[in-house]
């Protein structure tokens, strides 16, 4: 060995046979090459080396002259070996193979978890080795499942259903707890909330259950209206198995358009809206609808006051392709019909009126299950409502035959497939048809019955008022999971709308009954195609076990006549858990919408019609901020505070005025261009324990409007409804008897009257001594009088000894009779003023209905 000193540096040169033959951490360093023996002797030294032909350089990286680090024992730090990650994924189906949504799946060593989505699929990232898996969903047993993860797996697993299972709520097993999720305002609804002990008229409704969360008004009462954080009834998209349904009420609003017996799942935002959404500024309802039992034949067949309700499951080859299907009808035309023929024949009446209305909603759905990665469906569903006012009269010498018929209704197809293409992404692609139509006829035909020989024509009026929209459009939707703590959703759509509003009146004076003496049409008509594009992308992650955030982007593209808009539309959620059972979420939404509808009133009518946003009229706009304490004290008790404040520009509102509705060719000449604004605060508190199950729900929100043609300013909305109120309890006896009861309430809904009476003098002959004036200071300045009531219902079940079930309901609405204000009358006292006087009309309204399900 030769030590050189060269310009303060020290060099020890070796001679290549150099002996390292020496223990190194229980190795033999002369069995390795050279270089990687000396990288593992020098590697944590003050040296550093190198190699010119046979000899070896070292040089120290500090100036130290001393014993030779050669002779020191190395201090090697130990290499963490990291573990191997893999992908466990696949479906969840119950024991029918029917899937899942949003049972969780935990895995108990790593403490981590997710929810399987709307087909029921799931992944979840593990770290290699033995790991125990938790299945678990509300009204399922559960399910643990002890996999050896070497390399990314595919299993799919079978719940079975337990009617005796009560669910109790758990901070660390219920994932879609509001308590762990990142988005406010989102409610879960499965079947089992909607047919409860309590029916209006006995038919359960999905918008009537909506109508009870907070931040929900209902409009007008019986009316299944949906008014959400002070947006109008056409702000709220509804979705039935990822197709739009523009009519969702039936009976002018009585009932809704979904039948209850074919519903899985129904997911409700408020709030918060994730990505994929667009379309509608204050509400999404996504509704998915049964696959089918693959493995049985059953069904339910129900008959309640008005309605009757039919559906059927099964296989068409057992494990591969199933199929449902689902009629619910009215029968009151079953019974009307006979009962006017019968009464007309007999009635000695010169005036006779008779009238006739059904309505029908029909589902349909096959499910092909290609393989444990793949199934494809194709869904229908229709609905009619259908109409019929007749008035004949026979009075001096004169005959009229009077004819009204409504007419409205959907049609919805969608065709679609979803597949596992990975362990960790999921697609679903659905090509989507959309039909609604509404109509009204009036015809109105005039006799002289002066000459008993014949009859002669005298006038003949026709009115026909029709008006449709059609949607085709394909849309796909990827789900990609990288990891457990982050999912990221993205897709994008592209519809096909096609407007065809119309009207049509026609009036025809007859000389002798032959001969045309006079005539008048007007025919106004509109015909518009438009295409809609949507992107959108959306990371939800978790900056740390505490801190999950959702972050969204949404962009939208709408081409319509002479113009196009291009919209982008950002969300944003997160989350930070204070503690296990309290947490703290905020969320911004802006959302985009480009189709209108025109309604002259508040209810759904048949003379409403859907038109599409123009060079003329900007695009519906609106921004929501919303932010709220979940709060979990013990495990069968949920606590939650929200607050929301929400703005909305290019609010379309037509001009009542004007009609019952405007010329198809120049709507937009018959609307105002308005804002809105609102903002409150709701609380929500639910009690799961045992039999007993209690949920409350309070709200305290503003709602105003400003048109600036009406030169009033901000003024209180239609349905600002200052609070509002709703209790529900339901209580399980036994397995054969139980009781449900429901108070609401409240502030009451504002109407228009006038401030002032004025005394008009004359001017120009144009008025008499005695006209008065009304003056109004605002739209909406009288408030009316609170509304409350309670609901209250009973189930008897028993078990046939063929093993099916019956039910029989009874059902009570407004069980005290409170007659809540409908109708306003003012009148003038003597003294010369005015006093206002309200009248209600629906008393109290009980009904029955039996259900077997077989």
């Amino acid at each position: 060995m030769n030590k050189i000193e060269r310009e303060n540096k020290v060099f020890f040169v070796y001679d290549s046979r150099f002996n390292l033959n020496v223990p190194y951490n229980g190795k033999r360093l002369e069995t390795m090459p050279l270089y990687k023996a000396l990288d593992l002797l020098f590697r944590d030294s003050d040296y550093a080396w190198t190699q010119k032909g046979s000899t070896i350089i070292l040089m120290r990286k500090k100036r130290r002259i001393g014993k030779s680090p050669i002779n020191r024992k190395p201090v090697v730090k130990p290499i963490k070996k990291v573990p191997k990650r893999y992908a466990i994924s696949g479906y969840i189906r119950d024991n029918n193979r029917e899937p899942l949504i949003n049972v969780n799946v935990y895995d108990v060593d790593s403490k981590v978890g997710t929810l399987s989505n709307a087909n029921g699929a799931f992944s979840l990232v593990l770290d290699e080795g033995h790991h125990r898996l938790r299945f678990s969903s509300l009204g399922y047993k559960e399910v643990l499942r002890d996999i050896n993860v070497q390399g990314n797996k595919l299993i799919n697993i079978g719940l079975k259903e337990d009617s005796a299972y009560i669910d109790e709520v758990i901070v660390t097993g219920d994932l879609n707890s509001p308590l762990l999720t990142s988005q406010t305002g989102k409610r879960t609804f499965t079947a089992k909330d909607f047919n409860t002990e309590f029916s209006l008229l006995s038919s359960p409704d999905v918008v009537k259950t909506l109508q009870r969360v907070s931040g929900v008004a209902s409009g007008i009462e019986l009316a299944s209206g949906l008014f959400v954080h002070g947006g109008n009834s056409d702000e709220n998209l509804f979705l039935l198995d990822g197709t739009p349904l523009y009519q969702i009420n039936h009976s002018l609003g009585l009932f809704s358009s979904f039948n209850t017996d074919i519903i899985k799942n129904v997911e409700f935002y408020k709030s918060g809206f994730p990505a994929k959404y667009n379309g509608r500024l204050s509400s999404i309802t996504d509704i998915r609808t049964k696959d089918g039992d693959m493995r049985h034949i059953h069904g339910t067949f129900s008959l309640g006051l008005l309605d009757g309700r039919f559906s059927i499951e099964g296989p068409i080859i057992k494990d591969k392709t199933s199929f449902v299907f689902s009629l619910r009808r009215s029968w009151m035309d079953v019974f009307l019909k006979p009962y006017f023929s019968i009464a007309r024949r007999h009635s000695h009446e010169n005036d006779f009126h008779s009238f006739n209305y059904l309505f029908y909603d029909m589902n349909a759905k096959i499910t092909y299950h290609l393989n444990d990665r793949s199934n494809s469906h194709i869904s229908f569903y229709s609905g009619l409502d259908h109409y019929t006012i007749k008035d004949d009269g026979n009075w001096d010498g004169n005959s009229e035959n009077e004819r009204n018929k409504f007419k409205w209704g959907s049609t919805n197809v969608a065709i679609g497939r979803n597949e596992q293409l990975t362990g960790k992404l999921f697609s679903t692609i659905e090509a989507v048809y959309t039909h609604n139509h509404s109509g009204t006829e009036y015809f109105d035909d005039n006799y002289d019955l002066s000459d008993n020989k014949s009859p002669l024509r005298t006038c003949l009026n026709v009115q026909h008022n029709h008006s449709s929209i059609d949607d085709i459009g394909l849309k796909a939707d990827f789900e990609f999971h990288p990891t457990n703590m982050q999912k990221i959703l993205f897709g994008g759509s592209y519809i096909f709308h096609f407007f065809k509003p119309q009207t049509k009146q026609q009036a025809y004076y007859y000389n002798n009954g032959e001969e045309k003496n006079d005539s008048s049409e007007l025919e106004s008509h509109d015909f518009q195609r438009s295409q809609e594009i949507g992107l959108y992308v959306e990371n939800d992650f978790s900056i740390s076990e505490c801190w999950s955030t959702d972050i969204g982007l949404s962009y939208t593209s709408f081409s319509t006549r002479g113009k196009i808009y291009h919209r982008l539309d950002p969300r944003f959620s997160t989350k930070f858990q204070l503690r296990n059972n309290l947490s703290l979420k905020g969320s911004f939404t802006m959302t985009t919408q480009y189709l209108h509808r025109i309604a002259s009133t508040s209810l759904d009518m048949p003379t409403d019609y859907w038109v599409p946003t123009t060079r003329n009229f900007q695009p519906g706009r609106s921004w929501q901020l919303a932010a709220g304490l979940y709060y979990h004290p013990r495990k069968e008790l949920l606590l939650t505070l929200e607050g929301f404040y929400k703005r909305s520009s290019h609010l379309l509102e037509y001009r009542h005025w004007m009609g019952m509705q405007p010329p198809a060719s120049r709507w937009d000449k018959d609307v105002a261009d308005g804002k809105g604004r609102s903002y409150g605060l709701e609380f929500d508190g639910s009690y799961h324990s045992g039999k007993v199950i209690t949920n409350l729900a309070y709200t305290l929100s503003w709602t105003f409007r400003n048109y600036e043609e009406l030169g009033t300013g901000w003024y209180r909305d239609k349905f600002d409804n200052r609070h509002k109120i709703n209790v529900d309890c339901r209580y399980t006896f036994s397995s054969c008897f139980s009781m449900y009861a429901a108070w609401t309430f409240h502030s009451g809904n504002r109407i228009t009257l006038p401030d002032r009476y004025i005394f008009s003098p004359p001017f120009g002959g144009l008025h008499n001594d005695n006209d008065i004036l009304k003056f109004y200071s605002k739209p909406n300045n009288v408030a009316l009088p609170a509304y409350h009531r309670i609901d209250v219902g009973v189930d008897f079940k028993h078990k046939t000894s063929r093993g099916n079930e019956r039910i029989w309901n009874i059902s009570i609405y407004n069980a005290y009779c409170h007659l809540n204000t409908m109708y306003v009358k003012v009148r003038e006292n003597d003294n010369g003023t005015f006093s206002a006087k309200s009248r209600g009309y629906i008393p109290i309204i009980p009904s029955v209905s039996y259900t077997l399900k077989f």
